[in-house]
């Protein structure tokens, strides 16, 4: 089975991050798609970042239709730091039948030299990425997959797919502001952000 990784804050999920994710499904015929909501990082204050619970909580309604799609909590099972590299570990410890293909963003991509264990994290997925801007940055992607040591030799793909225009951050500012978030993320999450007053709704 073809497993994606897709890792993030999802604070909140949004209608990107779900379009990114059905556009890859279909690019690469991934059979499954996990989303991975990291822990609460230490240096966000507690209005601009959601409880686990209720970040799980939202990406189950974003997810309910999707059958493909699924939640996986496991980096709230460590107590320590939790890099991509354990987590991945731990996934093919769960699925050791099955390929990974993990998820990064254009800004990820560039830097994934720096990554913990860059090198052994690439021995056991495919890497998947795909510019968010123009034809320059799609560019400056195809070098660096040529050109950056740390992706000699492994299997990296570049996906010709649209990424929309949207982040978590811009949309906290906008319930912030006051201005509407519809459109931005399913109906049935915008809901739950102003019924429990995330975001200081």
């Amino acid at each position: 089975m073809k497993i994606g990784i897709y890792g993030g804050a999802f604070n909140p999920v949004h209608n990107g991050h779900l379009h990114l994710a059905h556009a890859y499904q279909e690019a690469e015929k991934l059979d499954r798609i996990l989303f991975v909501p990291t822990a609460n990082p230490p240096h966000k204050s507690n209005a601009d970042f959601a409880s686990r619970a209720d970040r799980v909580n939202m990406l189950r309604l974003a997810l309910e239709k999707d059958s493909a799609f699924e939640i996986s909590e496991i980096e709230f099972l460590r107590q320590e730091k939790s890099y991509t590299y354990d987590t991945i570990c731990a996934l093919r410890a769960l699925y050791p039948q099955d390929h990974f293909y993990l998820i990064v963003g254009a800004d990820q991509f560039f830097a994934f030299d720096q990554w913990y264990k860059a090198e052994e994290i690439l021995s056991m997925v495919t890497l998947l990425s795909a510019p968010r801007l123009d034809e320059e940055e799609r560019r400056r992607m195809a070098q660096a997959k040529n050109t950056m040591p740390v992706f000699q030799g492994a299997d990296v793909h570049l996906a010709d797919i649209s990424v929309l225009p949207m982040s978590s951050d811009e949309i906290r500012t906008r319930i912030q502001a006051g201005a509407p978030i519809d459109g931005c993320v399913p109906k049935k999450v915008c809901e739950y952000i102003y019924r429990k007053g995330l975001y200081n709704v």
